[in-house]
């Protein structure tokens, strides 16, 4: 991963509102995690990282310039993520009207990431149960692309500059994850990947 395209990501984040900290980052495959004492893997280099979050560009750039940490979302202050098996995610994506799709990042393990506006909407009781979807909101952070656990980067499936930077709410985008669950080809297994 490019320091300077982490650098950019994170100031691109900060000046459309997203609140981002600095993350553990390796600076090779398999590499010990660098920023924090005694980090073990990809986590926030502050303990209290809640306190640690900009969505100031100009303080997003001395924080990147200073090393090439990963780019960390803190949930809960504007943007959520819905976590879905790529399977369900796929499936999900293409029937959410272009009008109503928000950025969607791809992870490394098989995931994929809805990011909706903060809201007072819990995750729907048939998502986790069939599945395996989280919903990640105040008190939990991300990964956000161009970040890398191992080599294997996070990516955009959708880019948030393509949809106008616009979270669509969550409980619009969970409906339509329920809806795709009865879509499933026949012989798949719900939240299977």
């Amino acid at each position: 991963m490019a320091w300077a395209e982490t650098r950019a990501a994170a100031v691109d984040l900060a000046q459309h509102g997203w609140p981002v900290l600095p993350g553990t980052y390796q600076l090779a495959k398999h590499g010990a995690w660098l920023g924090r004492s005694g980090a073990a893997g990809l986590e926030p280099v502050a303990a209290l990282w809640q306190l640690a979050t900009t969505t100031n560009p100009e303080v997003a750039m001395e924080w990147w310039t200073r090393r090439p940490y990963s780019v960390l979302l803190a949930c809960g202050a504007g943007v959520d993520g819905v976590e879905v098996p790529a399977v369900h995610g796929q499936r999900a994506l293409g029937q959410l009207s272009p009008a109503r799709r928000g950025p969607v990042a791809v992870t490394p393990f098989g995931s994929w990431l809805f990011f909706v506006r903060s809201g007072d909407e819990p995750l729907r009781p048939e998502l986790a149960a069939n599945a395996h979807a989280q919903l990640h909101a105040s008190g939990a952070w991300l990964p956000i692309p161009p970040t890398a656990r191992d080599g294997l980067p996070y990516r955009w499936r959708v880019p948030p500059s393509t949809v106008g930077w616009a979270l669509p709410a969550s409980a619009e985008v969970q409906r339509v994850l329920v809806a795709s669950l009865s879509r499933q080809p026949s012989g798949a297994q719900p939240g299977l990947a």
